[in-house]
Order: structure tokens, then sequence, then C-alpha cells
């Protein structure tokens, strides 16, 4: 009995040492095993289709373009005029179809990392709000599979909130691209868009990336996450505006997805980045992740877990434009930013950033 029970402990010993043996191996490997499980292959193969979707969508578009038959290339030309001329849902609300947010896709997608979406408050559904997402990453993943799927909860865990995410108009002007986004329920992130949502009352909101493109070239693996929002008050004039309350949303992980080439604030490379950013509307982040194979390097983001906790609204007044003053917009952004450090130093220890802090910088093109 004696013999038997050292044998057992040795055993368990020996086990133990072989799981860390795997793990530390797992670590350092660069190129994907073999014997990697179907569901995390098709993850991969998902999260690749999503992120080509755009590329895929301009290869399309040109053999479109370049078809041979007639009626084709004049059905294509019919769709790019009513883009250009006859669409409008980009800044009136969306076209969101809840069955395309519900496709099985998106579980796969979120599933990668995983995305996990966590509610510490309840948020009635009879005024509007407007969520501001933080850190906007390399390309604000986390906003994507919580707030444009319902992959992660959303409408269980907000009923009757309809949200919108907002980005940049230029994704629009991507044929069937923008049919995908426009399913998604996603926006163009203009003013006009933002009021016509807001306007609707009773739980129509938006959601604002609101370290914008900028943002992105601080996004890299650290302790400090960097936000651009010292200056960034013009969401808080919008609430104002529309009777808006604020909901900060912070999302652990986000930055932990690329590495980014260093482009520290001075050096020439920012400088191009930001001249560039002025000039076309969106950054250019010099970002790596893995590859399909491989662990090293590629465009695909790394696997790590996105937990992404959504905060307590700030009640917000409505007032007219002319009662709106730089003294109360100061305060409601003071109250946000007071509102977004806490929810960071609530939660931060359970994600291993039990040292990590914010600190907020101003938008250098303003």
């Amino acid at each position: 009995m004696a013999v038997r029970k050292v044998s057992q402990k040795v055993k368990t010993i020996d086990n133990s040492e072989e799981k860390i043996v795997f793990l530390v191996s797992s670590i350092t490997r660069i190129f994907a095993p073999l014997n990697i499980p179907w569901h995390r292959r098709r993850e991969t193969l998902t999260v690749l289709f999503c992120f080509l979707l755009p590329w895929l969508s301009v290869y399309l578009t040109i053999r479109f373009l370049r078809a041979d038959r007639w009626y084709i290339f004049g059905s294509f030309l019919f769709y790019l005029i009513w883009m250009a001329m006859i669409r409008t849902y980009p800044t009136k609300g969306g076209y969101r179809k809840q069955w395309f947010r519900r496709l099985f896709l998106w579980k796969w997608f979120v599933d990668f990392f995983p995305i996990r979406l966590h509610k510490t408050c309840d948020l009635p559904a009879d005024r509007s709000y407007i969520f501001g997402y933080h850190p906007h990453g390399i390309i604000s993943v986390g906003g994507v599979g919580n707030f444009a799927s319902e992959a992660t909860g959303f409408e269980n865990l907000f009923p009757d909130i309809n949200l919108r995410l907002l980005v940049l108009n230029s994704n629009f002007q991507i044929p069937f691209f923008e049919l995908i986004l426009m399913m998604l329920g996603i926006c163009d992130a203009s003013r006009e868009s933002c009021n016509y949502i807001l306007k609707q009352g009773k739980g129509n909101s938006i959601l604002l990336v609101i370290g914008g493109p900028l943002e992105s070239l601080d996004a890299r693996p650290s302790s400090e996450y960097i936000l651009t929002l010292k200056n960034r008050k013009g969401f808080i004039k919008m609430a104002l505006e529309n009777g808006a309350n604020l909901v900060p949303v912070f999302s652990f992980g986000e930055n932990d997805l690329f590495e980014q080439i260093s482009n520290p604030r001075g050096s020439k490379l920012r400088s191009i980045q930001i001249t560039l950013q002025k000039k076309m509307g969106y950054a250019l982040p010099l970002f790596y992740g893995r590859g399909i194979f491989q662990y090293k390097f590629g465009i695909l983001p790394r696997r790590h877990p996105i937990d992404t906790y959504v905060g307590e609204s700030i009640e917000v007044p409505k007032l007219s434009k002319e009662r709106i003053t730089q003294e109360i917009i100061d305060e409601y952004h003071i109250k946000y930013i007071e509102a977004l450090t806490r929810l960071f130093d609530t939660h931060k220890a359970k994600h291993n950033n039990a040292n990590a802090s914010l600190v907020f910088v101003d938008d250098p093109s303003r």
C-alpha cells in the first residue's frame, strides 16, 4: 500500500511536469502543431476571413468592373450609382438585421480570442446613451465582436438597447463590404448620423471609439494605456444636446493583440503617420501579429482574451445649444474621465493588470 501511494505521488509530479513542459513549448513554439483541434482551426479561418473581407470586396469590385457580359457590368454600375446618389442608411440608423448579427460565424470569431462582455449595472431603455469605447487598439476588435454582433449576448444583457457601432465613413465606400456593415447595424460616425440615432430616443444609442484612429498609434502591449481623450469633448456636447447619458466602456486585452513598430511621440515616423491621418482620415500603424500556420509574424491578431466592461451611466441633462457653455462641457468631461478611471481600477487586477494605469493625452491634430 505504501509503495502504491508513493508511486501515485511520483506519477502526479510527472504529470504536472509534463503540463509545464507542454505550456512552455506552446509559448515558445513558432509553427502551429498538426494536431490542433478542429474548432481552433475553424476559429482561425473565421478571423482570417473577417480580416480579409474588405480586400475580398475590392477584388470582387475589380472583377465586376471588368465583366465581359454587359448585364453584369450594367447591374454593378447601377449598384455604384445607388451607393453614390441614393443610399442614406449609413447616416440614418443603418439597416440592422438581428438574424445576421446572430450568425454562428460571429460566435466563431469571438471564440478565437475569446471576447467576453461584462455588465456592471442595468441600463434602462427609456433613454438614449452614448457608449465610449476604450482603448481603440489597432482595429477595435472587441468593439466589433461585442457590439456589432450578438455573439457575446449584448441583446440579453441590455434588453431594448438599440445600439449602433459607429465607424469612419470610408468603410462605406467599399462595395459589398458596406452591405455587411449595413446588416450588422454599423453606421457612419458623422455628427449627422449620431444626432439622427439619438433623436429617436427610447434605447436608441451609439457607441463611439472616442480615441479615434490616432489612438491606434499608441496601441501596443503595455502596462500603460495611452488614451487620446484629454481634449476630445465633442461627444460631451453631443450628449448635452440630445440628453443622452454617457457610458464608459473599457476592454482589457484590446492592445495586446498586435505588436507595433516603435513610433514614440515626436519621432519622424509618428510625424509622418499624423500627417497621413490628417489627409486620409485614418491612421496607418505599422503592426504585426501572427500568421495562419505560425505564431511569429502575420496579419492575424494573437489569441489573447478581450474582457469588455460596460460601466455605470452618467446622467446628462438635455440643454439647448445656447445654454451649453464650455464650463458645462468641461464638468461632464471630468465626470466621464473619473467614471472611466473608476471602471478601469475596479477590474484591472482580474486581468493581470494590477499595476496598469491610464494616461490621458491630447489629440495632436487639434
